[in-house]
């Protein structure tokens, strides 16, 4: 049973400050303390859609909702204009109870944003941290949040609770930029090449370019874990760069050794994008190897299009008029992608693993893919679906319409030698 604690009802959030020096004063007495931390995921792109006045109140309409209205809440502050801390009397015997309440709570609180506003698809991440006896009151916040973060790109789930694995996890990011350092200063930042093919005689038709590098003990890094970061720190266009200066010589040794070649997609970010000097060095860089720019296609997520769209439309016009091919890559993940669709002048539509899984599972879900993909094509997207792991998916999928697909049921991404050998050298 719930706790019923009495408590003065919350009317006004205390400062950061505030927040941290009542909390450590009481949690001593609380029987069951939970510090949960909490973001809405996308806040920036909602402020986009519907002004900065509705997200003014979709961030009110948080505090309200899992803070002034929250029986277990005792005292909350916002840590950032869309981070919310949150001290709660846990008041459940178990962690699958308390789990559940805020699953509960986090689904009625989308729920009545998206019945409101449904163009900007509201994601919540909810970290929790039930404290320790002797557990320091910032030791705590600091769990809550890697608990929320470890929430960030999971669709699935919009809560979780803090564990040791993933408080390791949060110090391996801590070591991403050193390691990234060492391996741009030792030329440790590798390729690997996953092949695109037809589906309907699995022949090669393309591949996409992706980065790999180690820690200092050998180990791989994944770039789900390393490309955010860098992101945030403003240098992945120094990863961008050097995976097209690779993949520039790689196709110019392939073409000087006559062999056939193919198009070959590297990502492409805001910041690279926003930097003319960049543009021009990539350009530089492949006119000088001698490689046919119809060969070199930049793919760019959807996320990228979220602010400045009409900066990043001139840009992306000059490069296609410069001969290079675009991509819009993960199509359906999670942002309004119809709504720029119209502007973006893109050769293909990358379909999104989980979109193309969701759609092709039921009957209704076919009927639209099947005709976004056939109007997708009328108005001359080429359209490709990654992530295709089994015969049956891609059955489904060339009945759908589309022709060309990316994902294991022809390859993972292999390294230069093994690709080679595979592919081109035959």
């Amino acid at each position: 049973m719930l706790n019923k604690m009495k408590k003065k009802k919350i009317d006004e959030l205390p400062s950061l400050e505030r927040f941290k020096t009542t909390g450590a004063q009481i949690v001593d007495d609380m029987r069951q303390p939970l510090i949960v931390s909490l973001n809405i995921r996308n806040l920036k792109y909602f402020n986009e859609i519907y002004g900065t006045d509705k997200g003014d109140w979709l961030i009110s309409r948080m505090v309200d909702y899992f803070c002034k209205n929250n029986d277990t809440a005792i005292t909350g502050a916002m840590s950032y204009a869309d981070h919310l801390l949150v001290l709660c009397e846990a008041g459940y015997d178990s962690e699958t109870e308390v789990l559940d309440f805020y699953e509960n709570l986090v689904n009625g609180f989308v729920d009545e944003v998206s019945s409101l506003y449904d163009r900007a698809n509201v994601h919540v991440e909810c970290g929790l941290y039930l404290m320790q006896p002797g557990d320091s009151f910032i030791y705590a916040q600091d769990n809550a949040r890697y608990a929320r973060k470890s929430m960030k790109g999971n669709y699935d789930s919009s809560v979780a609770f803090y564990s040791e694995d993933i408080r390791e996890k949060s110090v391996k990011k801590a070591g991403v930029i050193p390691n990234f350092e060492r391996a741009m200063k030792e030329d440790g930042i590798q390729i690997y090449l996953q092949p695109k093919c037809s589906a309907i005689d699995g022949r090669i038709v393309g591949a996409e370019a992706l980065s790999r590098f180690y820690d200092a003990e050998g180990q791989i890094i994944s770039p789900i874990l390393y490309v955010p970061i860098l992101e945030k720190a403003g240098i992945v266009s120094r990863l961008d760069y050097e995976v097209l200066k690779k993949t520039v010589k790689l196709l110019a040794k392939w073409k000087n050794d006559g062999m056939k070649i193919f198009p070959v997609s590297v990502n492409l970010s805001r910041y690279d994008l926003m930097d003319e000097e960049y543009l021009d060095s990539l350009n530089k860089l492949v006119e000088d190897a001698g490689v046919e720019k119809k060969y070199i296609e930049f793919e760019l997520t959807e996320s990228v299009l979220v602010q400045d769209l009409d900066n990043i439309v001139k840009k992306l016009n000059h490069l296609r008029e410069q001969g290079y091919r675009v991509a819009l890559d993960d199509f359906g993940s999670g942002y309004n992608s119809l709504y720029m669709l119209g502007q973006i002048p893109a050769n293909t539509i990358k379909f999104d693993r989980g979109f193309v899984l969701h759609s092709i599972d039921n009957e209704m879900g076919e009927v639209v893919l099947k005709n976004l993909i056939k109007t997708f094509k009328e108005i001359s997207f080429e359209v490709l679906c990654e992530g295709v792991e089994t015969e049956e998916e891609k059955e489904k999928i060339l009945a759908c319409g589309c022709e060309i697909i990316q994902g294991y049921l022809y390859d993972k991404p292999l390294n230069i030698i093994e690709f080679e050998n595979k592919y081109v050298y035959v």
